[in-house]
């Protein structure tokens, strides 16, 4: 249940934060009618919920330098998109990987800082650093934070910035870093519109790295009246097999969010492999 708590609400105690259900959910209310052709735009949202406490701590700052006012009024005027090709999204982004560094070097925090002792494979969910960014909208929503001044630790992240004005699109940092079981394959990897709380969860490590070795691992939608309008698309191919003509040939659809049409006719389908 990535999105949608829903039945397992009272079964469990980790579950996505609400936006991306939320989101959807508005989507969907803006029509009575969706065919399958509609439900790109619903799967390629880009809007991040999650990006209000940062902001609103940003609208909050005073007496702050020249540059770091104006990275300030622009991230405030942004329409909170992750879209890939956008520099206001990159802009926050930064400034959010600051803030939740900066939070995970504060002397409140000392006690958690040494690794986990726990296999390393286990490290990019028990590190102190990613369990700040992924906690972030609750650390700064937070009633207090261990007398941590928050205040100052974005203002420093913000000021931090805007030295160093960030001027590339959000598309060139956040790409697609998939896990390989087989160390000799390389590939050019894409960059990908939005973001952990976004409808398209192409997560990241706030803080760490903006490289996103996670994301939809399927898109679908079903034509319960009219099966052969369906459609499906997977991050590479139908096939894992290196080389195989199928086993990155969906890539560039599943970027740009389209979908390819379910074909369950025998007539039309075409035997490659026993396998």
């Amino acid at each position: 249940m990535a999105n949608q708590r829903g039945l397992a609400t009272p079964l469990g105690v980790e579950f996505a934060p609400p936006h991306r259900a939320d989101r959807i959910a508005a989507l969907l209310a803006e029509q009575d009618r969706w065919s399958p052709a509609d439900m790109p735009a619903i799967h390629t949202d880009t809007h991040l919920g999650s990006a209000a406490p940062l902001l609103d701590h940003l609208r909050a700052l005073k007496n702050l330098s020249p540059k770091a006012a104006a990275l300030r009024d622009r991230l405030l005027a942004w329409d909170r998109r992750m879209d890939a090709q956008s520099t206001d999204a990159a802009a926050y982004a930064a400034v959010r990987g600051a803030v939740v560094r900066r939070l995970a070097a504060h002397p409140a925090f000392a006690a958690l800082a040494a690794p986990p002792s726990c296999p390393e494979v286990l490290l990019p969910w028990l590190a102190l650093l990613p369990r700040i960014a992924f906690a972030l909208e609750h650390l700064l929503l937070a009633e207090e934070l261990y007398e941590i001044d928050r205040s100052a630790v974005v203002a420093a992240a913000l000021e931090e910035v805007a030295v160093l004005a960030p001027a590339a699109p959000w598309g060139q940092s956040h790409r697609l870093a998939p896990w390989r079981a087989l160390a000799t394959t390389s590939d050019d990897e894409p960059g990908l519109a939005g973001d952990h709380d976004c409808v398209p969860c192409t997560s990241s490590v706030p803080g760490l790295t903006d490289l996103s070795a996670r994301g939809p691992a399927a898109r679908y939608v079903w034509d319960l009246a009219r099966r052969e309008d369906s459609r499906w698309v997977v991050p590479f191919g139908a096939s894992g097999v290196p080389g195989s003509p199928h086993h990155r040939d969906q890539l560039p659809l599943w970027v740009r969010g389209d979908l390819v049409q379910v074909v369950t006719d025998f007539e039309q389908l075409t035997k490659e492999s026993d396998v």
